[in-house]
């Protein structure tokens, strides 16, 4: 019997991995296989009900998952055209503009991750420190 795990997580990345981190709400947008599909819906829905349970929306929660989104989307296909460029061996400008722009975007996203963690008072934070550029 496979029994359920209960860890504590950081309140944005709940939110997130609800809508949007490992990109569940992209992938149930763009994934069309009856199979891989039914996976995703299931970690979605059990998600979902844990969230409406243990986080109180609000407008600002909804603006920041908003622009979160936003930026799951671009890395989305960001990453599609950084795999096209491998698998062509294409490591032109292009290839380097698509590669730095994941960083950008990514440092995009841990502000509203931290952002999201602050204002649903979430205990777990996540703490990042890059060199500056």
């Amino acid at each position: 019997m496979i029994l359920p795990i209960t860890a504590y997580i950081r309140k944005s990345i709940h939110v997130e991995r609800v809508f949007g981190n490992f990109f569940l709400h992209i992938k149930q947008e763009k994934i069309k296989d009856p199979e891989k599909l039914k996976f995703i819906n299931d970690e979605h829905s059990i998600l979902k009900n844990q969230l409406d349970t243990n986080v109180k929306s609000d407008e600002k929660l909804n603006t920041l998952f908003k622009s979160l989104k936003n930026i799951n989307a671009k890395l989305w296909v960001i990453e599609d055209d950084k795999r096209l460029c491998e698998k062509n061996s294409d490591f032109t400008e292009k290839f380097i503009k698509l590669s730095r722009d994941v960083h950008f975007l990514n440092d995009d996203r841990a502000k509203i991750k931290l952002e999201m963690n602050n204002h649903t008072g979430s205990k777990i934070k996540e703490i990042k420190e890059y060199t500056s550029y």
